[in-house]
């Protein structure tokens, strides 16, 4: 569990640029719904235990996490499995960014933090994640996506860049190597 805030870096536009929000995980399932307003009841990732939270979905993007593209808010729906990022403090507390159709059975997905270890070749990256257990190799065939939809290219990555990742196959070397299919930035 983490026990801390995080830094959640949220590309916006072609242009890439990248705004910093303080946020609150939680992951749970759409108890209620009032206008944008999700009753969400789960775990959340900075304390422990059962919590339940009231959040406004507003302008934040919103995924679906078994394909990575970008939902629109209505298609959230009641007893929807949800991971909800969002603004630390008052309630509603407005989204950061929604995931639907999150599972713990989606052990093919996982989060990784790129270390400052990456090595660009001519059609693709390789770098090391923070954590020193998986290199990845981001092809030109590895779809990168922005949280709002905006492609990027395996040259856009830069270090401390966070990312949700989806692998079918890890080797079991150390570190393991990875060769996902598609990365969406998280920060």
């Amino acid at each position: 569990m983490r026990k801390f805030l995080v830094a959640l870096l949220v590309c916006i536009g072609v242009s890439h640029s990248l705004t910093v929000y303080a946020f609150d995980e939680i992951i749970g399932y759409v108890a209620d719904i009032h206008g944008d307003v999700l009753h969400i009841v789960g775990e959340a990732l900075a304390e422990d235990g059962e919590k339940s939270v009231l959040v406004r979905v507003g302008n934040a993007p919103v995924y679906d996490l078994r394909t990575g593209f970008r939902r629109d808010a209505a298609d959230i729906r009641l007893h929807t499995d949800i991971r909800a990022a969002f603004a630390y403090g008052n309630e509603p507390a407005d989204a950061v960014v929604l995931w639907l159709n999150w599972s713990a059975a989606d052990a093919a997905v996982f989060t990784v933090r790129v270390s400052e270890n990456i090595n660009f070749t001519q059609d693709g990256a390789v770098f090391l994640s923070a954590d020193g257990k998986y290199r990845l190799v981001l092809s030109a065939d590895t779809v990168i996506l922005c949280p709002f939809g905006d492609y990027l290219t395996p040259r856009d990555i830069l270090p401390g860049m966070e990312f949700f990742v989806w692998v079918d196959v890890l080797t079991a070397s150390t570190p393991a190597m990875v060769y996902p299919e598609k990365v969406v930035l998280v920060s």
